[in-house]
């Protein structure tokens, strides 16, 4: 006598259906474990938002410009020093123009 196909595929098809209605449940330590790292999710995701916002309000990096503002703050100096020198060799050229003026004026009285 040859088991008949039919016959152990029913019985075999209630025990796998079985299987996956037992299995349908969700486990009560897993959903508290999901919800648990939904709660944590959500709070790492705020704890981001509030660095992310943090960041935005550093100031850039301005070394840079700060560089440049000093290497043109010398320049600057050189150039009022090369000035200055100028006003005063100037000012030596005025007195002696106002010297050789008034020796004329003396020499030359106009009347």
């Amino acid at each position: 006598m040859t088991p008949d196909p039919v016959r152990l595929l029913r019985p075999a098809g209630a025990l796998m259906l079985c299987l996956a209605f037992s299995s349908c449940s969700d486990d009560p330590v897993l959903v508290r474990q999901r919800e648990e790292q939904k709660v944590e999710i959500s709070k790492l995701e705020g704890e981001l938002a509030i660095l992310d916002e943090k960041l935005e309000q550093v100031p850039k990096d301005r070394s840079s410009e700060v560089a440049q503002l000093k290497q043109d703050a010398e320049t600057n100096r050189a150039d009022v020093a090369g000035l200055e020198a100028e006003i005063e060799s100037l000012e030596r050229q005025k007195a002696d123009l106002e010297k050789q003026h008034e020796a004329y004026r003396r020499k030359y009285v106009v009347r």
